[in-house]
């Protein structure tokens, strides 16, 4: 098992890209957000993994406003790419210090209507010299309401 949580990366790109900018065409649905992860690590299998997250209004209507902000304070992020074609939104993001802890990730999510979207995702994490690769899908559906305080995952 990897020192990173096999979620982490993962849902570090998936709960802060839930949805795109409002000013797009595309939107979903706020409330609870089933999401099925499958995928390797390090080139390894690794167990499927649902989890869910309350996702508010305000979280869908612009989480690049939300990657934005991780960058301009602390994220260090040197690269930080979110481009929209039609259903599709591509994300490119380099953050972080080698020599320390950096995450480099490429994904893309197709979003099929408003209750539902697919994605992949390669990362790299270097952390303590460690470096791990991951390559996962994600399928997340709405489920319905939040059922517990929003954005709390589960």
């Amino acid at each position: 098992m990897s020192t990173i949580p096999r979620a982490a990366v993962f849902g570090f790109a998936v709960c802060l890209l839930t949805a795109p900018p409002a000013r797009a065409a595309i939107s979903l649905e706020p409330g609870q957000w089933q999401d099925t992860e499958t995928g390797e690590e390090d080139g390894k299998p690794v167990k499927p993994e649902v989890t869910t997250e309350c996702m508010t209004p305000e979280e869908a209507k612009d989480p690049v406003k939300s990657l934005s902000v991780m960058k301009d304070t602390g994220g260090q992020c040197k690269k930080l790419e979110i481009k929209e074609k039609g259903n599709v939104v591509t994300i490119d993001m380099q953050c972080g210090d080698p020599k320390q802890m950096s995450i480099d990730i490429v994904a893309a999510y197709t979003f099929l209507n408003a209750k539902h979207y697919t994605g992949t995702l390669k990362s790299t994490v270097i952390l303590a010299g460690k470096k791990t690769t991951a390559n996962k899908t994600v399928d997340s559906k709405w489920i319905g309401a939040c059922k517990d305080a929003p954005g709390k995952k589960k």
